[in-house]
């Protein structure tokens, strides 16, 4: 009879080579789990790793050595001691100083850059104007600012991420709302000039990686991000985990048909109501502008102006919409909007609760805003970043999240 346990691809691997083999992905998962426990909840000591992970001191402390002599982390000073007594223990942080990650955000007429530590701290946000340019052009004043960030530092760039509307899968753009980048290999083109690792994701996912990341363990096990922008696209954590999809296809709710107000029959695409292209294109008309002007609106919108209030009415009735199909579909434990409109205007998420109120749903989420609407899909994609060059990409992390811990200076 023969022993299929460690077949594959028609090789045999013997007993004991199966054995080495499982040492090596057991050791692997214990330096992940190892440094997950450090990113999270440091300062920390060895033995509380020890505790926490049920794994034997000697496997953590060997673990721990490795850590310390890559630079990894860093040693911060004494804990306290236990009851009874004894040496106070040794507490680690993640080394921040070990290197940084560069977030950035390819929009339609400009793109954003974010500069963050180790531990998602961000650290200086840019805006650059790319109003009138073409895409080759724009892509050369990225790396202008990436190459000046870089010698602003001291310590080394360790890796990219690029977020946009469109469709992502595998980190390769299938289609997205600027011209041009569709198929176009954005990881291998930065990845080469900068020899470190580059992920992609679109802007909504990344909202959503913030949403779970930044807001504190375990607050956000199912949720979705809404991100009103050129399109409206929806990003979905569920169990702690973003859900892609067939293809990186979920949550692209813009292209959905959605039923006229007044005429049932007459549809029109989710974006066509609510995109923030859309809204921001009907409230310029009436205004009679050929630009955005953020104070007139709040302005206007604080008179009482009747034709601003029947474009933003219609803009919340249609989102209410929205937000109650997902409510009921997904039963997400919130869903978050992140949408420069209502970050202007804050006043109108009351208008979406009271349409959301009036519909026959069985499930209604609580409606919430983004804490951090310029920078959450930004600091979604430090995350990713982050989980990347650390190699936890599948292990949860939990920034800033701040413990009182009594400290003391290690002797020198």
């Amino acid at each position: 009879m023969h022993n299929w346990s460690g077949v594959r691809l028609g090789l045999v691997l013997t007993s004991p080579q199966i054995m080495i083999i499982n040492k090596h992905i057991m050791r692997t998962t214990n330096e992940k789990q190892v440094l997950q426990q450090i990113v999270n909840a440091g300062p920390i000591s060895r033995s509380q790793i020890s505790r926490n992970l049920s794994l034997n001191k000697v496997t953590v402390s060997d673990i721990y050595s490795e850590l310390l002599h890559e630079g990894l982390i860093r040693e911060v000073g004494h804990g306290v001691s236990t009851r009874n007594g004894g040496r106070k223990p040794v507490m680690a942080l993640l080394n921040v100083d070990y290197g940084f990650v560069l977030s950035i955000n390819i929009l339609r007429q400009r793109f954003t850059i974010l500069t963050s530590r180790l531990d998602g701290k961000s650290q200086d946000y840019t805006s650059v104007s790319t109003s009138g340019v073409d895409l080759t052009t724009v892509l050369d004043m990225i790396e202008d600012h990436v190459n000046e960030v870089v010698d602003q530092h001291d310590n080394r760039l360790l890796g990219l991420s690029f977020g946009l509307d469109g469709m992502i899968y595998e980190n390769q753009i299938l289609d997205a709302a600027l011209k041009g980048l569709k198929n176009f290999d954005l990881a291998k083109y930065f990845g080469d000039k900068f020899g470190v690792p580059v992920m992609l994701e679109n802007l909504a996912n990344q909202s959503a990686i913030f949403e779970r990341d930044f807001a504190g363990e375990g607050v956000y096990e199912n949720l979705v991000a809404i991100t009103i922008r050129d399109q409206v696209n929806a990003g979905i954590v569920t169990n702690g985990h973003l859900y892609q999809g067939h293809r990186g296809e979920a949550g692209m709710i813009g292209k959905c048909p959605l039923a006229d107000r007044y005429m049932e029959d007459n549809q029109q695409t989710v974006n066509h109501y609510v995109s923030e292209t859309s809204v921001l294109k009907r409230i310029m008309e009436y205004q009679q502008l050929d630009r955005v002007d953020v104070n007139r609106i709040r302005r206007d919108y604080l008179g009482h102006d009747e034709a601003l209030l029947r474009i933003l009415d219609e803009f919340t009735y249609y989102l209410a919409k929205v937000l109650g199909n997902i409510s009921s579909s997904f039963a997400p434990d919130a869903i978050i909007l992140n949408a420069p409109i209502l970050e202007l205007l804050p006043e109108l998420m009351d208008n979406v609760r009271g349409y959301v109120d009036k519909l026959a749903i069985p499930r209604k989420a609580p409606l919430l805003l983004t804490k951090n609407a310029k920078e959450a899909s930004l600091m979604g994609g430090a995350s990713t970043i982050i989980h990347k060059v650390l190699g936890l990409d599948d292990l949860q992390l939990t920034f800033r999240n701040e413990r009182a811990v009594v400290l003391e200076q290690l002797e020198s």
